[in-house]
């Protein structure tokens, strides 16, 4: 009986250690995309015009790249007390108007409604082009078989 709960325990840890492995792999993933597309992200803005959310992208514990359309993005800094972000299926966007404002609006998050600290545009057209440019030197730097 005793081997059993032992090879159970040895189970779990490995089970655990796994899990982590994969957290950790995800989270330095999106530490990589942001530090990709902080480059094609313009100065802060006190408020921008935003309709309607698209599509998202987490990029951390705090950031994402916030969709309006397939070419108009920001990326956008909430504050640090909402833990869910990387793993998000769905946000919603608590704004009134059809401007969203860094310090008054919020996106909503596993349940919780968390104050947009920043908001930055993203020149999606130059960032659509370097991801492409990156696809085709990796494509081409592959040993032909």
């Amino acid at each position: 009986m005793r081997l059993k709960w032992m090879l159970l325990l040895i189970a779990a840890m490995a089970t655990n250690a796994v899990a982590q492995d994969r957290k950790s792999e995800r989270m330095s993933k999106m530490e990589q995309r942001h530090e990709f597309v902080i480059r094609f992200a313009g100065e802060p803005k006190s408020s921008v015009p935003f309709t309607r959310s698209y599509d998202f992208e987490p990029l951390g514990r705090h950031t994402l790249l916030l969709y309006e359309s397939m070419n108009r993005a920001y990326l956008v800094e909430i504050e640090d007390f909402c833990p869910d972000l990387p793993i998000a299926m769905a946000i919603g966007v608590d704004n009134k108007t059809s401007i969203l404002n860094a310090k008054f609006d919020a996106l909503r998050i596993g349940g919780r409604s968390c104050q947009i600290l920043q908001i930055r545009p993203v020149d999606v057209k130059a960032m659509k082009a370097a991801q492409k440019a990156e696809r085709e030197a990796a494509k081409a730097a592959k040993p032909s078989p």
